[in-house]
């Protein structure tokens, strides 16, 4: 079919990735984008889908959906459906939130028996100053009860707006070494998360962290050291880890490609089984040990549930303008899931991420009038200038595909 012209830049981008022939540690096989039901319903509305499948390999589209069934045995299990298009990589932004956030609230368990102190979510925290420039963190203005830094309340920020500072908090309480290896012990071995977000230092400087304090009444009952091991793996091996014709960086205009080699990523299978441990243990994953997944206290599990839950209008601490923050903020499935059934009838606990022109969804959807639900994890490239930081992606595309494949398969598996 014709390409549209937001998508001829894109083409031709995508001629000039650099890529190479081995698989990146950790890479899933892939399973291709053709001879699937996914792939048949997509191709089956050729108005909302057909010039992205047409253009599926320069927008790096993949897509995993898992519908959730009955076992033989009555322990529920997934049917899994994929389309892979495009090179290995991409980059997976604050979809990766969800791995700090549970690696932060299993070292806070940790350091609360080896403390012996009564610790929790609520805790009051204090950073040190790591890098120059910085200094003490310890309030949160944005926390109405107590204005202090608490794991809870950066839970609530990542999972509600999905706030970096709040991300880089919990990144720094668990430690870069914890995160790793916390995704990895699951068996979620793709994962390599290697950086803060927005706030740049040299790699090996991400991997520091300084020290924390934990209090309560204002005296110290816990702490943490700086530490500065971590995950020093890279990229390297993994198709795609370029993209762009130019790119700005350290206020200059640079010619050539954008490297992502020393940038987080996580693959798209891994993303969806660790929503999945995370929101429904109870699921038996194919091809994973039957309760595979984290050893969370019920009470942190469903702290996290219920935020991802919560839409920013909907929260009262921290308060967010909803002219700012809409309900579909963090929900890129959303809007057009609510096309199909009353937002009242549909629980969508979604965690999405954007940058460099990538958008990413990992999303459950449940139908709490049938019981019904589905997992769907995606990602997007939409970059049609070619140029990575300059703010100028087509994010408006990735919106609208992101609702019209809510739609469209909210309809197909609740709509009857």
């Amino acid at each position: 079919m014709p390409i549209g012209p937001r998508l001829r830049r894109t083409l031709r981008v995508a001629a000039l990735l650099s890529v190479t022939a081995c698989a990146g540690p950790g890479t899933p096989e892939r399973s291709g984008p053709g001879g699937d039901l996914l792939s048949s319903w997509l191709q089956g509305e050729p108005a909302r889908f057909g010039e992205v499948l047409s253009n599926a390999e320069a927008l790096r589209l993949k897509i995993e959906l898992a519908v959730v069934v009955g076992g033989q045995d009555g322990v529920p299990t997934l049917e899994r459906h994929s389309f892979d298009a495009g090179p290995q990589y991409f980059y997976p932004a604050s979809s990766v939130k969800t791995c700090a956030a549970i690696a932060a609230v299993l070292r806070l368990r940790e350091v609360e028996t080896a403390a012996g102190a009564t610790l929790g979510l609520s805790t009051p925290l204090r950073f040190a100053p790591l890098f120059e420039g910085e200094t003490l963190e310890e309030l949160d203005a944005t926390h109405i009860d107590g204005g202090k830094i608490t794991l809870g309340h950066a839970l609530r920020k990542v999972f509600l707006v999905s706030d970096n500072v709040a991300f880089n908090h919990l990144y720094e309480f668990a430690g870069n070494a914890y995160v790793n290896a916390t995704m990895r012990s699951a068996g979620l071995t793709s994962t390599r998360i290697l950086h803060r977000l927005s706030e740049f230092h040299e790699p090996r400087d991400q991997l520091r962290t300084p020290s924390i304090e934990l209090l309560q009444d204002g005296v110290v009952v816990a702490a943490l050291p700086e530490r500065s091991d971590g995950l020093t793996e890279t990229n390297a091996g993994m198709t795609g880890i370029t993209a762009g014709e130019h790119y700005y960086g350290n206020g200059q205009f640079h010619d050539g490609p954008f490297s992502f080699l020393h940038k987080n990523y996580m693959s798209l299978r891994d993303l969806q089984d660790m929503h999945i441990m995370l929101l429904r243990p109870d699921i038996r994953i194919p091809g994973r040990p039957l309760g595979a997944g984290f050893a969370l206290d019920p009470g942190d599990a469903e702290f996290m549930a219920a935020a991802m839950t919560e839409t920013p209008a909907e929260s009262d601490d921290p308060v967010y303008d909803p002219a700012v923050y809409p309900d579909d903020y963090s929900k890129f499935l959303a809007p057009g899931a609510w096309k199909v059934l009353p937002r009242e009838r549909l629980r969508i606990r979604d965690k999405v991420g954007r940058a460099y022109g990538f958008s990413t969804t990992n999303s459950e959807v449940l139908d709490r009038s049938t019981g019904r639900s589905y997992f769907l994890t995606a990602t997007l490239y939409t970059n049609p200038n070619g140029v990575l930081n300059d703010d100028d992606y087509d994010y408006a595309m990735a919106d609208q595909f992101f609702a019209d494949l809510g739609e469209v398969v909210t309809a197909k598996l609740f709509a009857n």
